[in-house]
């Protein structure tokens, strides 16, 4: 029997990153910000420091044997002026600092207005006390501090040594193969008939061959201690992300005749919080009959995926100026307006 590894897509992360399909991110993002995003929708973001954090500990705990490839830990933080130097010179060689051609180093210095007024013995001087970011920075690695590296570590110290986690993410059973950030995508017919490709790339499932279940699971890390996780899951609208993952994963094991009877548990987050380690889990049934079409609690509903990508596609079609709401030819009754926010 193939593993599910098999009919995964075999991409790098950024090669999947740049895979033209619909992402969680992208439509959650139209779900947060609103008409408002669909000019820069597409445009590529920079990730905050938090968010590189998260990555860092993502790889921890879902690629720990590739972390020395991805990683390399320095405290070396250059200022302003000597860091603008060095990454000039990162973008046009990777030979290491020493070895670097006094006239490589000169241009770089001309380029960034390097202090023009000293000598360059004296400039060459300073930049080398930095030259260890500089050597970081060739490597092709991301440079975390120690400080953040070792956060991490304590971290996932906590994260796996919780019971329930540790249990999720424990591989003596032959009966199961622990997989870690496969990469999919499906073709979706939505609601209105248009045909879309989504795509999706789940930290971790546990495919448990016995009882024929695949279990998704995602790694979140949050500022607020994980306790609170229910706030964050309304804000970032992670109920897209657990119906769209599961309607994926759904979709590639129909398409395999050894997969077509195994069952998409509910989707599990395990959070966990730098402020105190302390990691709390959550579980989520996009599937369920009151979730299925979108996510509602209480009395309010929150539209599915399917619906907001449908609004999405008609404003990009119609290259919309305005929201579907706001008239342009007449004037617009203000109390309508704020009654239906």
């Amino acid at each position: 029997m193939k593993s599910l590894k098999d009919y995964s897509l075999n991409l790098t992360e950024d090669q999947y990153h740049a895979l033209p399909a619909w992402s969680y991110s992208t439509i959650a993002r139209y779900a947060k910000e609103g008409f408002s995003a669909i000019a820069t929708l597409h445009e590529p973001f920079t990730p905050t420091p938090s968010m590189e954090f998260g990555s860092l500990f993502d790889c921890l705990v879902t690629d720990r044997y590739n972390v020395d490839n991805r990683y390399v830990v320095s405290d070396t933080v250059p200022p302003p002026a000597e860091k603008n130097v060095l990454d000039c010179l990162s973008a046009v060689t990777d030979k290491p600092f020493d070895l670097i051609p006094d006239a490589t180093v000169a241009r770089a210095i001309e380029t960034c207005s390097y202090y023009p007024k000293w000598k360059y013995e004296t400039q060459l001087t300073h930049l080398a006390e930095y030259k260890d970011y500089y050597n970081a920075r060739i490597s092709g690695k991301k440079i975390v501090s120690s400080a953040d590296m070792s956060d991490a570590l304590a971290m996932v110290d906590s994260f796996l040594g919780n019971p329930y986690i540790g249990s999720l993410w424990n591989t003596s059973s032959t009966d199961e193969e622990h997989l870690y950030q496969l990469k999919f995508t499906a073709g979706i017919k939505l609601p209105d008939g248009r045909k879309v490709s989504v795509k999706c790339m789940p930290d971790k499932l546990v495919v448990n061959h016995r009882n024929k279940t695949v279990q998704p699971i995602d790694v979140k890390t949050s500022s607020a201690p994980a306790y609170d996780f229910a706030e964050n899951f309304v804000k970032f609208r992670y109920d897209i992300q657990a119906s769209l993952y599961t309607t994926v994963l759904r979709i590639v094991l129909n398409a395999h005749e050894e997969y077509k009877d195994y069952t998409v548990l509910p989707y599990v987050f395990c959070d966990i919080s730098r402020s105190d380690k302390q990691p709390v889990s959550y579980v989520y049934d996009p599937m369920s009959e009151d979730q299925i079409d979108g996510f509602s609690f209480k009395d309010y509903k929150y539209k599915g995926w399917r619906e907001l990508l449908c609004e999405i596609l008609d404003y990009e079609e119609t290259k919309a100026v305005v929201p579907k709401y706001i008239l342009t030819d007449e004037a617009n009754d203000l109390i309508s307006i704020l009654n239906s926010k």
